[in-house]
């Protein structure tokens, strides 16, 4: 009864019977191409993948390690402004917030001596109110400019739940060079 049965389903729906048997043959032939196609190409690309990633990854010389660290410090180092362009720098931060369109409030600095860089770091506290994307386009120019500065804080309030205005403070650190360095 069984195999009457079946066979009555093949002959009322013959059409169904042939989507299966593609879709049969179908997942076969990509099983067989996945199997014996892709998966040897993609473990020689892993083995390759590894032997350049141990190949790369030796041990370099030390010397050549510190040759590379004292370069970055150079660098580093002459990115650093004189103290002189302090004042320069607090100009550049109100030009920046006023092509931002953003009104500073009241500025405040501290020197902090860094004694063993010969470094001087000015710690920048200040306020600025405008439109939320006023303060966003100040705070990505404050990211682009030359000088070494750490954004150490960010206060963002808004009063107003109806209206973009926001108020920020903002903390920054500066270095520079110390006169005699």
């Amino acid at each position: 009864m069984n195999g009457k049965l079946l066979w009555d389903i093949v002959k009322s729906r013959p059409k169904s019977l042939a989507v299966v048997l593609l879709l049969v043959i179908l997942n076969c032939g990509l099983f067989f191409y996945s199997a014996y196609s892709q998966q040897p190409r993609l473990q020689n690309l892993r083995q390759q993948w590894t032997e350049k990633r141990r190949a790369g990854g030796g041990v370099r010389d030390v010397a050549g390690i510190y040759r590379q660290g004292t370069g970055d410090i150079a660098t580093w180092r002459g990115r650093i402004t004189p103290k002189k362009d302090f004042a320069r720098l607090i100009g550049t931060l109100f030009d920046m917030a006023s092509s931002s369109s953003l009104k500073v409030g009241a500025v405040s600095y501290r020197p902090v001596p860094v004694k063993q860089d010969n470094l001087l770091a000015f710690s920048i506290s200040f306020s600025a109110s405008g439109k939320y994307a006023a303060v966003k386009s100040f705070i990505a120019d404050l990211m682009r400019t030359k000088e070494i500065l750490i954004l150490d804080n960010i206060k963002l309030s808004s009063t107003k739940t109806t209206e973009e205005a926001i108020d920020m403070k903002i903390e920054l650190t500066a270095y520079f060079k110390t006169e005699g360095a």
